[in-house]
């Protein structure tokens, strides 16, 4: 196994990888809306799906992958009411992938930090 690290993506704040490539299955770590400088962007959902995306995005990127790698995702947010904003923006991000990745919505209760989006994925890399 080894860990990706970016610079482009918020460190980790805590005993965790931002991911972990095993084989050629890339697992990246759960993502909230924080800036790769450590602040958090408030606003909307949408907003803070573009940011959680933007990060999600330059994981892969360092791990030699992309956007269209992705398999599986699984998106927390604090009310199912964000859903049509952060659906919409998050398929910005897959554009026209001819199969979009598995994924699942989980709404939770609360975010770290206060976030309403956080995203964790695997990803299939070659």
């Amino acid at each position: 196994m080894d860990a990706i690290f970016t610079d482009r993506a918020p460190a980790p704040g805590g005993f965790y990888s931002q991911a972990v490539r095993a084989g050629q299955f890339l697992f990246i770590s759960g993502q909230l809306p924080i800036t790769s400088a450590g602040k958090l962007v408030t606003g909307t959902a949408a907003e803070q799906t573009k940011q959680t995306m933007d990060n999600v995005t330059a994981i892969l990127e360092a791990a030699g992958g992309s956007i269209r790698d992705l398999v599986q995702v699984t998106v927390y947010i604090t009310s199912i009411d964000y859903w049509p904003e952060v659906n919409q923006t998050y398929q910005a991000y897959l554009g026209d992938t001819s199969v979009p990745p598995a994924r699942a919505v989980v709404p939770v209760k609360e975010l770290h930090y206060g976030a309403l989006v956080e995203i964790q994925a695997v990803a299939h890399l070659t």
